[in-house]
């Protein structure tokens, strides 16, 4: 289409050029200036008639002539407008006040040193992270312990303490001596808060006053714990506990705290059970996590290389409630325990789960040495408390392993 208006219009252009050749040469008396004109803007029509003409978007145009880093177009509704955007100012930030370090107090009376903190102090929100998060603790391998007779026992059993929150000072005086020697030996870290402020860093609902931050009970220290019962005539008995499927940390804490008092050589904690390093477990076993050898999420598959190597003969007896899961295997009254193997594992299930099908799977790989335990109890009672049924089996142990 655009060929055939170019060949029209250079048509008509040279119609125009012709007739006014005949013109020129007809009239004799037009001056030579103008015809020289009418030939140029003849031949000017003539080259704008060979020029392609494309559209152009008004928005391409715009974008081409705008201002750059200047103006910038904005819509409203169906309107365009433009607006001209400042130039922005790079304004410094104001420098931060450095934090002044609390001064260190020097207690006299007490012979210590301790840091009064504040809820605004930069260094209370690292603590108080460390002390609220578990995650952290079991990076680093640490236990908060609450209240006076605990955190004296850990101290007595070699932990190391590295730092201490308190807000009474006459419940601090009680463990002066021992702070004091833990301050010395470690360069523990002392910290007094508001009493209403601990409840902030407590689990409980009444802070006792004192919290501590412990380092857990490494192996050479709980060699040291055994070396010195077996010195005192508390030898450690070929036994290990292993617990499954126990949720309730109290309960946990008393098993602990049951195998402590024997001894067991050590306790074994499988995966689904709960923490044995928290707050409530700690206080419900009363020390006794310092004072025996602990392995927590434990797989059945690891189990068996947490027996030592020297038990050659072991046994292995489950402690069963469940009449229905008595009836299909082989099951035994406790007081008729006859056989014990060089080393002896006591698996014991929690009271609502009960134990797991992989710890039968696990008995059945000693054939003849794996036995069903069973509490007799009087009619109308199902079963009894895990702590309590433990202590029972345990002690019986003892008695079959202190016979000649």
């Amino acid at each position: 289409m655009f060929l055939n208006i170019l060949k029209r219009s250079f048509q008509s252009n040279l119609r125009h050029v012709n007739n006014f050749n005949v013109l020129r040469s007809s009239s004799s008396g037009v001056p030579k200036n103008d015809i020289t004109d009418a030939l140029d803007i003849e031949a000017n029509l003539f080259e704008h008639s060979l020029l392609k003409h494309e559209p152009v978007s008004t928005r391409e145009a715009l974008r081409k002539n705008r201002y750059k880093g200047t103006a910038k177009p904005q819509k409203k509704g169906k309107d365009q407008s433009f607006s001209v955007t400042p130039p922005k100012l790079s304004i410094p930030p104001a420098p931060r006040p450095t934090p002044v370090p609390a001064a260190v107090i020097k207690d006299n009376e007490l012979n210590l040193e301790f840091v009064r903190l504040t809820l605004q102090d930069p260094l209370t929100s690292t603590l108080l992270t460390t002390v609220r998060s578990r995650k952290r603790r079991d990076k680093n391998r640490q236990i908060i312990i609450e209240g006076r007779r605990l955190i004296k026992e850990a101290l007595q059993c070699g932990l190391k303490m590295s730092t201490l929150i308190f807000s009474q000072k006459d419940q601090l005086a009680l463990l002066k001596e021992e702070v004091a020697q833990a301050q010395q030996d470690t360069h523990t870290k002392i910290y007094k808060v508001p009493q209403h402020d601990l409840k902030t860093w407590s689990s409980l609902v009444t802070p006792p006053g004192l919290l501590a931050v412990f380092d857990r009970p490494s192996e050479k220290g709980l060699e040291k714990n055994l070396a010195e019962q077996e010195r005192l005539g508390s030898q450690p008995l070929p036994i290990t506990v292993v617990c499954d499927n126990i949720r309730e940390p109290n309960n946990l804490g008393s098993i602990i705290r049951t195998c402590a008092a024997l001894p067991c050589s050590q306790v074994v904690i499988t995966r689904g059970c709960c923490d044995p390093w928290e707050s409530k477990a700690l206080r419900g076993g009363c020390g006794g996590q310092f004072r025996v050898p602990i392995r927590d999420d434990v797989s059945w598959e690891e189990l068996s290389m947490t027996i030592p190597d020297a038990a050659d003969d072991c046994h292995v007896f489950i402690a069963e409630s469940n009449k229905e899961k008595l009836a299909n295997r082989r099951a035994i009254d406790y007081a008729d325990i006859a056989q014990i193997g060089s080393h002896n594992l006591l698996i014991i299930g929690g009271e609502s789960h009960g134990v797991s099908e992989e710890a039968y799977s696990f008995m059945n790989l000693v054939g003849g040495k794996g036995k069903c335990v069973y509490i007799p109890l009087a009619a109308g009672i199902d079963s009894l408390n895990v702590a309590s049924a433990l202590t029972l089996l345990l002690f019986e142990l003892r008695r079959k392993l202190s016979q000649p």
